[in-house]
């Protein structure tokens, strides 16, 4: 079925309007409670009934006689406060259809956003009850005129629905509502609502200003539907703000592009276009208010022709003054390599993320893109991720770019790295990724923050200022070693501590390149690892001669070791890893040795402490090394007693 034959616009201005200041006061409140109450006893035992019953309450309450325009205002205001109306519904599948459907249930609220229930009310009259949820607060009348006067009107909690404010507060609704602009929002969810219950669309009249337009997972059908019949009105979007639309795309569907009528507002502080596109790309929403832009496609066609070119994109980020967000995914910038415009990124910036998980070709572009970053304020929590979708065997694998990969990497680490403010104090490996950041905070000698964090949970990391995050998962990239050569992209000669305890962390250890590049660190105190990994850290007992006496090659003031279990794997009923099992033996051993070794070389090179995991708590072993040993409990931050 074409859009076109599913939905249909009524023009706002044929909306009957019959709201009267004197009908506000006409119902009052108890009565609405008495049928609400009334109708919850019938929900179960005459349900064939609720449909008139539901009109005929809310027929009664004032709201319902207010223009779309005020219901929308009223709603978008009660979103900061309490949320967003919801349909609990549960998903199930169509006996006649293979699409999902949402059934009325009390479980598992999805979004609906305003636009049902400004249509249902100004129009229909009928609200479904069990649709619309909100947790509002009965106020005392000098708690109520105080938040009147400052300006933030709470909406009554009994009946607990939108539709039966209090008149009270209907003065104060109108005028603050009135003149505002709109905040507009369509969900893919609201749609299939309103096609299943027979409803049409109301939107707001074309006289009305939407200062943020809200479209979340709308299929391309619908979209170009509604562009055709609304979003080609100029006026109601010339002060636009926010501007954020997802479109979920079919298989060999190409990114819809935006019609002039939404890129034109140069007040613009807030982009976020996934799977939609500009139609030019030096429109006046890239401006100097802008301070979040997302940009995202993750369809299969390759799009060039729809795609920035460098020179474009460059002056994009030149414009963008107080830019402090910046993401791109899948955002393939066109044109040559040379000469390539610097890409000047805000002073105001905090945040950045590049991500490309599509083909070879993209991943070289990216990695040409980050040598040519300019930051104007270092210190940027930043994140890039590069992925094959399909590896060597991908058609979208290419054998000759791939070999100039690992030194366009390197490249790329570089000129991020030598635009912070100082080198990383912390750094987290994992496989074909690694995190640094400055934090100074520890919330416990046992949890050591940073340094007992896994890689994933970089966004706990506390009063971080510098925050890079990186992953390769290129089949160009066999291991992190290739990136080290004779002089690592990261400065490790600032590091403290060093965290090896996330998967595939072990790849590092087992790199002869690695352990070189380590020698730099000469400052760390800590490190953490897997237990399962504590054979591979015997290089921490090797020595060189240093104005004739022996210092230790890596790590030579290290003092305190995390020893984390990966997890504990069971066999029939009983625990595999015990003290006696020859893996554990040989774990053990290592670390024996690391503790002997480090103590009889000098006071300097001491370890003063190991933080092992509790679940390993019972071993006899630890009693008998000459170094404190206390046991946590990583998973749940809980030091044993």
């Amino acid at each position: 079925m074409s859009p076109s034959t599913e939905w249909e616009l009524v023009p706002p201005e044929s909306v009957l309007r019959q709201y009267t200041p004197a009908n506000v006061g006409q119902y009052p409140d108890a009565r609405l409670v008495a049928l609400d109450a009334f109708i919850g006893q019938l929900e179960k035992a005459l349900p064939s009934a609720l449909a008139g019953l539901k009109r005929l309450r809310n027929n009664q309450s004032f709201l319902c006689r207010f223009p779309p325009e005020i219901i929308c205002h009223i709603i978008s205001l009660a979103k900061i406060d309490f949320g967003w109306p919801t349909l609990n519904a549960a998903r199930g599948v169509s006996p006649d259809s293979d699409e999902e459907e949402e059934a009325p249930l009390i479980k598992n609220g999805g979004s609906l956003g305003w636009i049902v229930l400004t249509h249902i009310s100004s129009l229909w009259r009928q609200v479904r009850k069990m649709s619309v949820t909100l947790q509002g607060l009965h106020q005392t009348e000098d708690y109520l005129s105080l938040q009147v006067a400052l300006g933030a009107p709470h909406l009554w909690n009994d009946p607990s629905d939108y539709f039966a404010l209090p008149p009270l507060l209907s003065r104060l609704i109108r005028e603050r509502a009135r003149n505002l602009p709109f905040r507009l929002e369509l969900s893919a969810s609201s749609l299939r609502h309103l096609r299943r219950s027979g409803h049409k669309i109301v939107l707001p009249a074309r006289n009305i200003p939407i200062a943020e337009l809200h479209l979340l997972f709308f299929s391309v059908g619908n979209f170009c539907f509604f562009e055709r019949g609304y979003f080609c009105t100029v006026g109601c979007f010339r002060h636009l703000r926010v501007l954020d639309i997802s479109v979920l795309l079919g298989e060999d569907e190409t990114p819809v592009s935006l019609p002039a009528a939404l890129t034109a507002s140069s007040s613009m502080t807030h982009v976020d276009l996934h799977n939609c596109l500009p139609s030019r790309w030096d429109a006046s929403m890239f401006g100097p208010h802008l301070t979040h832009l997302s940009l995202s496609y993750t369809g299969e066609p390759e799009v060039p022709h729809l795609m920035p070119t460098t020179l474009e994109f460059s002056r994009i980020l030149a414009a963008a003054t107080a830019l402090k967000s910046f993401t791109i995914d899948g955002i393939h910038l066109q044109g040559p390599s040379f000469p390539y415009p610097p890409m000047r990124l805000s002073p105001e910036l905090r945040t950045m993320d590049v991500v490309s998980w599509r083909e070879t070709a993209q991943h070289r572009d990216s990695l040409i893109f980050l040598e040519n970053v300019v930051f104007q304020r270092p210190n940027v929590r930043m994140e890039v991720s590069l992925g094959d979708m399909g590896g060597v065997t991908s058609v979208l694998y290419d054998t000759d770019i791939a070999k100039d990969i690992p030194s366009l990497l390197r490249s790329a680490i570089q000129n991020l790295y030598r635009q912070q403010i100082g080198p990383p104090k912390h750094i987290i490996f994992g496989h074909k990724l690694f995190l640094t950041h400055d934090s100074e905070t520890d919330q416990s000698p046992q949890r050591a923050w940073p340094i007992s964090v896994m890689q994933y949970m970089y966004m706990d990391i506390p009063e971080e200022k510098s925050l890079l995050n990186f992953e390769f998962d290129l089949a160009s990239i066999t291991d992190m070693s290739r990136l080290y050569g004779d002089v690592a992209p990261v400065p490790f000669h600032g590091l403290r501590t060093v965290s090896l305890n996330s998967p595939g962390a072990w790849t590092h250890m087992e790199s002869g390149a690695w352990w070189r590049a380590m020698r730099d660190a000469v400052d760390v105190h800590s490190i953490a690892v897997y237990f399962g990994d504590c054979a591979k850290l015997l290089p921490l007992v090797e020595t060189v001669l240093k104005d004739g006496a022996a210092v230790f090659t890596v790590f030579p003031r290290l003092k305190l070791m995390h020893i984390h279990l990966k997890a504990l794997v069971h066999a029939d009923g009983g625990p595999v890893l015990d003290e006696t099992n020859v893996e554990s033996a040989r774990m053990l051993a290592a670390i024996q040795a690391i503790v002997r070794v480090r103590r009889e070389q000098s006071t300097e090179s001491r370890l003063e402490s190991l933080v092992v995991d509790s679940a390993l708590r019972g071993w006899t072993i630890w009693s008998s090394l000459q170094v404190p040993v206390t046991f946590y409990r990583f998973n749940s931050h809980h030091l044993d007693d």
